[in-house]
């Protein structure tokens, strides 16, 4: 090194003067003040994704009122929506093509409840997607933690659910199922499906910022899921002489969410087991694609 190279960093401090109020190091005195691009500790991010729960909260409930707002029935198309989804699927695949249910003998109760259950994932899984490109304005100009926004999304679907579940319930007492205790497992299977819809929209919404083309062959994606996921016929009576294909389509995550939700609702029965296997399922995907969605953090401001 020469002469002039060595004696860069003292003449330097010379001749720019420093403010007494600034310090060599801003970020010992003004916690706050962190550098762009560097994810910082993770018991800190969730103190910020704390910090932001009016606005993970009070987002999709205004999108929500807004929502219909300039239609005929306003926002009674959160109770119609569902109702007319579970209809139609009812009157195409029940009705007009008359497959065959199975051994299912409540079958509108069959279909509605599998249509509700999978309809939330699809849903989520959806808005995930756009999430990010959608909020580019906000994500540029705002410092915020980005996981907020799936939250926020998942909170708007989590609210269009619980009413869905409400018109599920109203179909399946009009159907000649009585309620049950059982029925309180709608709690823990929320929860559980809220979970696992959240870690799989993180996963989304950072492989749809990469790849934009993601929203396009989403649907088709979800449309074979929906099929494979013995919503609108039991994998049981389906695959009874093939039990490999059985076996792999059961272990579907979806459909043990679904599976745990007909015999709550519809027969009253608790299968602790499976509860566990879709509890196991939520976890591991909501720490992963949480993980997967924040090392990624710095660069959603590129958008």
């Amino acid at each position: 090194m020469s002469t002039v190279e060595a004696a860069t960093p003292e003449l330097d401090a010379e001749l720019v003067p420093r403010r007494p109020d600034i310090p060599a190091d801003p970020s010992a005195t003004w916690p706050s003040l962190r550098r762009i691009g560097v994810r910082g500790a993770l018991s800190q991010y969730l103190k910020d994704l704390w910090r932001w729960r009016n606005f993970m909260i009070t987002v999709p409930l205004n999108d929500m009122r807004a929502q219909n707002q300039d239609t005929f029935f306003g926002q009674l198309w959160h109770l119609l929506n569902p109702l007319m989804l579970a209809l139609i699927y009812y009157v195409i695949f029940g009705v007009i093509l008359g497959i065959s249910r199975g051994g299912v003998e409540n079958y509108p109760a069959f279909l509605i409840v599998g249509v509700i259950t999978f309809n939330y994932t699809r849903t989520s899984l959806r808005s995930g997607a756009r999430i990010i490109v959608r909020n580019r304005k906000l994500v540029q100009s705002v410092n915020f933690p980005r996981a907020a926004l799936p939250i926020s999304a998942l909170l708007e679907n989590i609210v269009s659910h619980v009413i869905a579940i409400g018109i599920m319930w109203l179909v399946l007492i009009a159907t000649g199922i009585s309620p049950s205790p059982a029925w309180l497992l709608v709690v823990p299977i929320l929860i559980i499906q809220s979970l696992f819809n959240l870690g799989l929209a993180m996963f989304v919404a950072r492989f749809a910022f990469h790849f934009r083309d993601t929203q396009q062959f989403l649907p088709y994606v979800l449309r074979i899921w929906f099929y494979v996921s013995g919503v609108l016929i039991p994998i049981e009576a389906r695959f009874v002489t093939m039990p490999s294909a059985r076996a792999v389509l059961q272990a579907n995550p979806i459909y043990v969410i679904i599976d745990v939700s007909r015999d709550a609702f519809m027969y009253g029965v608790v299968d602790t087991q499976q509860l566990f296997v879709a509890a196991a399922w939520a976890v591991g995907l909501f720490v992963g694609g949480f993980l997967y969605f924040r090392r990624a953090e710095h660069e959603y401001g590129l958008v």
